[in-house]
């Protein structure tokens, strides 16, 4: 993981992790809900890219967005740029201190009604990875 990554375009065939810190979020089943995917009081969406990083690292700065909002990490809803970009979004590059691979999905609309309609459709896309055992 190097700060680099922030200044390299966000491609459509990268994948992006959406971290999960809420176990309703996800279905018995493991499907996902949409909730997770609804941009959260601002009209973006902020998840994390796979680009240069090994498994554990991924799973290290999900537990880190964890910690900052105090909250459990159940797991990871991953999915490629190109479902964003199939609804109409775009992912810019947004790295952060403890996140160079931070990214935000933007261009939802301002209606919250239209960006759960997105989200459903987002979700049918997504791959739901359980948080492993060995996560601290």
């Amino acid at each position: 993981m190097t700060a680099a990554v922030g200044k390299l375009p966000v491609t459509e065939d990268e994948w992006l992790a959406r971290y999960i810190l809420r176990r309703d979020h996800v279905r018995p089943d493991g499907t996902v809900k949409p909730d997770p995917f609804i941009p959260y009081k601002r009209v973006e969406l902020s998840v994390t890219r796979h680009i240069d990083l090994e498994e554990a690292d991924i799973w290290k700065i999900g537990q880190t967005v964890a910690n900052k909002r105090a909250s459990l990490l159940h797991g990871r809803a991953d999915a490629r740029v190109a479902v964003f970009l199939g609804q109409r979004l775009r992912v810019a590059a947004a790295p952060l201190i403890d996140d160079p691979n931070h990214a935000n999905v933007l261009g939802w609309p301002p209606d919250k009604q239209r960006q759960k309609e997105i989200a459903v459709e987002i979700v049918k896309e997504v791959h739901y990875k359980e948080k492993p055992a060995a996560t601290p």
